[in-house]
């Protein structure tokens, strides 16, 4: 994995904490996104779908914020294990959990981003990508 690339994650998650999904630059039109394991599970391919199934996802919370705790480069993939707190819609349930995101690059771009709620998981699949 690249510096740039690990730099790149970092920029990125430095606008989502602000609010801000506009930067596409960093992902492949293309690229495969999956939520894995959440609560509102969904998969898509290219730029504006992921962005939809993301805020589809934001929709079943009034208050969600997910703080990055910490950046591993693990089998090829940037994995970034996140703090979220939220409060469901409507019933108004607090929620806290420690999930994770994996990032696969390719040429410089995002080709893959998958969400788990499982940080644990997450690392168990990104560390399995190291042996094949």
């Amino acid at each position: 994995m690249s510096r740039a690339d690990l730099e790149l994650v970092r920029r990125v998650y430095e606008s989502w904490t602000r609010g801000d999904f506009s930067d596409g630059e960093a992902f492949h039109p293309d690229v495969e996104f999956e939520m894995v394991d959440w609560p509102e599970s969904g998969r898509s391919r290219g730029l504006e779908a992921m962005r939809r199934t993301w805020m589809s996802s934001l929709r079943a919370w009034d208050d969600f914020r997910a703080e990055p705790t910490q950046f591993v480069e693990l089998g090829g993939h940037i994995v970034v294990l996140t703090h979220v707190e939220a409060r469901g819609r409507g019933s108004a349930a607090q929620v806290s959990a420690d999930t994770a995101t994996m990032w696969t690059f390719d040429g410089g771009q995002v080709v893959r981003l998958a969400l788990y709620w499982d940080a644990a998981e997450a690392l168990e699949v990104a560390g399995g990508a190291e042996d094949g």
